[in-house]
């Protein structure tokens, strides 16, 4: 992850996850991310949530310093993402909904 730790975006992304695939998703996801967190301009971090009563949900909160740093990395042409959602991509039971959102606060206690 950046050293600059500000926080101004997030992308929250839903999958739904393939019966039995979830760990298998998540391993892949969690590779994936560790490979990033230096080369990825402006990520701040991440948070992998794993439905606790849907073993078929899972949710990816990616943290961004700025919103262009955050659409730079997922445009359609970024071949690393491309590369990797294909590799992903038979885990999956749908593709991923994504959305963006302003981080207003943020603080952990």
């Amino acid at each position: 992850m950046n050293s600059n730790n500000v926080i101004t975006c997030v992308k929250h992304n839903r999958a739904k996850i393939k019966a039995g695939k979830r760990e298998e998703s998540t391993k892949m996801l969690l590779d994936f991310f560790k490979q990033q967190q230096d080369k990825a301009k402006g990520l701040s971090g991440y948070l992998v949530l794993e439905n606790m009563m849907d073993e078929q949900e899972s949710i990816v909160i990616t943290f961004w310093q700025t919103k262009e740093d955050m659409d730079s990395f997922y445009r359609p042409d970024n071949k690393i993402l491309s590369e990797f959602v294909e590799k992903v991509k038979p885990l999956f039971q749908v593709l991923p909904e994504r959305s963006d959102h302003i981080v207003r606060d943020f603080k952990l206690i």
